[in-house]
């Protein structure tokens, strides 16, 4: 019954001051709303569970160290060495192994593409995983290379693509060219163990060698790390325990592969290396760590920059509660002298605060899922793309919820129990003003003006580095055109396409877009730019010696004639590649600068030989015909890397292909020509990926341009708060002091001295905030270091101008105050109070 009263009460007391709730409760929605909509991205990205079974007690395998032979992508290892563990460990219930790639899914007379994983028989059931319609794959479907031809499709994806029909079950789909049974649907909600991306239809590993499309036996390559390896821990084992039981049989799986034929001509430093690899058992609850790797520190400063707006924003209600507290001064007063408790006033205080906060906290949802929406559109467009969701969810009302009752109690509490104890004698003979507000209570607004201050200069100096950070890769020259150029992928293998017939397929396209009225130039590229993806590959070089631990393995790409021209970047030495480049020809090789100074110094690398392969009796038989300028690869943020080119019809594989084309018209007026030149060709094959390539570079500066732009936004609305607070505080003290400058007025003080005896209050409390945040700025922004591009993290620049600029608001947001004292009337003044 009390709290009832108390809720009914602080309504009634917050509805009789509207101005003093509206300003309370925006501020705390800016500033939950924006730790909200970070907490949104950091769960859908880095926090979430994967919906399954007890998800802690997974964990995913990754051999550590320098291994021998190919890598695709993160924390992966070859199925025959997954297969090895799940047979004989002694610390696991069970194990699965997964792939995630692309599918080109033909059914209904429509191709398109999705999102796929090649995933072993053990999948589902060590993950928990049941049915939605049909069935799951089973350890059955493992023991059969090729001999079952079936697909599962996540829930989403049926719905979407396929009606929710359960007639879909026991049809056939064309993935990749090769006719899958339809045989369940996966449980909804469950799209896969890849943080970030849906899954669409899951193909049995089994599958590989037809569904891949190099059309190689990756199962049973030991030097082929490919999949990512799940396993459950069995009851009472921990991770620590399960990594140091798996050691010693990993060490004896690299000692056996050593001994194979395969390793024969491996040099003794790479046997030394390979047998130091040790095996790590990492928590695999939240799935694979791909895009944790990738985005754990912004998010990380991001959700501390804003957890600093949110501190500021309760130092701003903090002080208006306790300005609000000192006027109803002799209303708790006359309370307290009629029997009403201490604990009793104080509870009535928090629970105005809740209410505050409650109401600040159901706006902020609102500001959340608009500022998701914004932060969606700034993350990079990747294939396949991102799953993240800008609506509410119970995750998101829970975060809001339990931030919103910490963020009551936080400001609420200390001003409600410091407004429970006054002075009663002096409040109840009506001395109002010799009591109302008194030191104390001013002491604390001025204190936690000051920590405003500190927090704001924090923020500023941070988004200032930020700024500067992406002002100067934004700077940076790719070392390639980027203005009037496009780019699309395509994977004719996919869709049934022989190695050679794919190849014929490429030149065809490249002849076609370059006959195409606007183009001024067309080519390919196995790996495409700024992409964040890279192939390396151990070389050998006639004549050179490696030292011992140098690294031999330069990034390569594979390209077509006309590429450097697509993309102006000049050819230095020697020659571009031609069309009589190919399979038959004299093997030829294009390095970049990096590449030739490193191995060559000042000598010219054109003729000299390379081999790839790093084994004793690889034969350089390539020669390097051309060196070209230097270019960024993955990002323009790293070190231009070592780089040799091959010409694409010189394989004997054909693989996924990304075309650039330079165009004479505006770059995007083009996407249709270029459709209609592969659907000349073949009018059933997907192009994905069309997009300009300042739209690539941009997409590449993806991360730095969100930490940017939330860390300028935070800056600003911390600047705003802390002026606001500063504002409030300047205000009440010109209104307790009125009838003094009404004295001095009347004793011949001029307006200037009035002025600055407010000012110098301001100077002071701004002083003090930029003296305490400084050196906490020196302090944290190293922690920022590995973000930052081109700037120190003690820049002199930065931290001045955002020094300056706090000051410059600071002093505007006291000068209207101290504007208002000097326009007091000493007559008034000395009647008052």
């Amino acid at each position: 019954m009390g709290l009832t009263a108390d809720l009914r009460y602080a309504l009634r007391t917050l509805a009789k001051s509207p101005v003093f709730t509206l300003v309370a409760i925006v501020s705390l929605a800016l500033g939950i709303g924006a730790n909200t909509a970070v907490f949104s991205l950091m769960d859908q990205l880095l926090l979430r569970l994967v919906p399954v079974n007890d998800p802690a007690g997974l964990v995913e395998l990754n051999g550590e160290g320098q291994h021998y032979g190919s890598n695709r992508g993160m924390f992966a290892m070859s199925y025959p060495m997954y297969a090895d563990f799940r047979d004989s460990n002694p610390v696991f219930e069970g194990m699965f192994c997964r792939y995630q790639m692309p599918f080109s899914v033909s059914f209904g007379g429509r191709t398109e593409r999705a999102g796929g994983e090649l995933v072993s028989g053990t999948y589902f059931p060590v993950l928990g995983v049941k049915a939605a319609v049909g069935r799951l794959f089973t350890p059955e479907e493992d023991k059969a290379p090729e001999g079952e031809p079936y697909a599962v499709l996540g829930y989403d994806y049926w719905r979407t693509r396929f009606g929710g029909d359960p007639g879909v079950v026991g049809r056939q789909i064309l993935v990749n060219d090769r006719r899958l049974t339809v045989i369940g649907v996966a449980a909804r909600g469950f799209d896969g163990v890849e943080q970030g991306f849906s899954t669409q239809i899951f193909v049995p590993v089994a599958m590989q060698k037809s569904i891949m499309a190099e059309r190689e036996d990756l199962l049973k390559k030991r030097r082929n790390r490919w999949v990512n390896v799940f396993a459950r821990l069995k009851p009472g084992v921990s991770a620590t325990q399960a990594k140091a039981a798996l050691q010693p049989q990993f060490h004896a799986m690299l000692e056996m592969e050593v001994r194979q034929p395969e390793f024969a001509k491996a040099q003794e430093y790479a046997r030394r290396q390979f047998l130091k690899m040790t095996m790590d058992v990492r928590p695999g609850g939240r799935g694979h760590a791909m895009l944790t790797t990738i985005m754990e520190t912004p998010m990380t400063a991001m959700m501390a920059m804003v957890g600093l707006v949110l501190l500021i924003a309760c130092a701003n209600v903090a002080s208006l509660m306790v300005a609000r507290a000192a006027a109803r001064q002799k209303e708790i007063a006359l309370r307290l002298a009629l029997g009403a408790g201490r604990i009793r006033i104080a509870r009535q205080l928090v629970v105005e605060s809740l209410l505050l906060s409650l109401a600040g906290g159901t706006l902020g949802l609102l500001i959340a899922s608009g500022t998701v929406s914004v932060l969606i559109g700034i993350l990079p467009q990747i294939d396949p793309p991102l799953r993240i969701s800008s609506d509410l969810n119970s995750s998101m009302l829970f975060f809001t919820l339990a931030i919103s009752i910490g963020t009551g109690i936080l400001f609420g509490l200390i001003p409600a129990l410091q407004a429970s104890r006054p002075d009663l004698a002096p409040v109840l003979k009506e001395q109002a003003g010799a009591v109302a507000g008194g030191g104390a209570q001013v002491n604390l607004r001025k204190v936690l003006v000051s920590a405003q201050v500190a927090l704001s200069l924090l923020l500023l100096i941070a988004a200032g580095l930020f700024a500067r950070t992406l002002k100067n890769l934004r700077g940076v020259s790719p070392g390639f055109a980027v203005d009037n150029v496009l780019s699309m992928k395509m994977d004719p293998t996919l869709s049934g396409y022989t190695p050679e017939r794919a190849k014929n397929f490429y030149k065809d396209l490249t002849a076609g877009m370059n006959a195409t009225p606007g183009v001024a130039s067309a080519a390919m590229a196995m790996v495409p730019l700024l992409s964040f993806d890279e192939w390396d590959e151990t070389i050998t070089i006639e004549g050179y010696s490696a030292k011992p631990g140098e690294d031999m393995g330069p990034w390569t790409n594979y390209i077509s004639p006309g590429y450097f021209a697509t993309l102006q970047i000049p050819v230095l030495e020697g020659r571009d590649f031609t069309i009589r480049d190919e399979v038959g020809a004299p093997a030829v090789a294009i390095v970049n600068q990096s590449f030739a100074r490193h191995f060559f110094g000042r000598g010219n690398p054109i003729g000299r030989r390379i081999g790839e392969g790093g084994d004793a009796g690889t034969k350089a038989d390539i020669e390097i015909v051309g060196v070209a300028k230097d270019a960024a690869y993955r990002n323009v943020r790293e070190e231009i890397p070592r780089e040799v080119y091959f010409p694409y019809l010189q394989q004997k594989w054909g693989r996924e292909m990304t075309a650039y084309v330079r165009t004479d018209l505006p770059s995007a007026q083009m996407f249709p020509a270029l459709r209609a030149a592969v659907r000349k060709l073949d009018a059933n094959l997907p192009v994905y990926g069309l997009r300009t390539m300042d739209k690539r570079l941009d997409d590449s500066l993806a991360i730095e341009r969100l930490i940017a732009a939330l860390s300028s936004a935070f800056g600003m609305l911390a600047t705003l708060l802390a002026a606001i607070g500063l504002y409030g505080v300047m205000a009440y003290l010109v209104a307790r002091r009125t009838k003094e400058i009404g004295i001095r007025l009347a004793l011949g003080a001029m307006t200037g001295e009035v002025l600055w005896l407010v000012m110098r209050e301001v100077l002071i409390l701004a002083g003090t905030g930029i003296a305490v945040g400084l050196p906490v700025a020196f302090a944290v922004t190293r922690v920022l270091r590995s973000q930052l591009y081109g700037v120190a993290a003690t820049d002199v620049a930065t931290i001045a101008a955002a020094t300056l600029g706090l000051a410059a608001v600071a002093m505007l947001a006291g000068y209207f105050p101290a504007r208002r004292a000097t326009k007091v009337d000493p007559m008034i003044a000395l009647r008052y109070e």
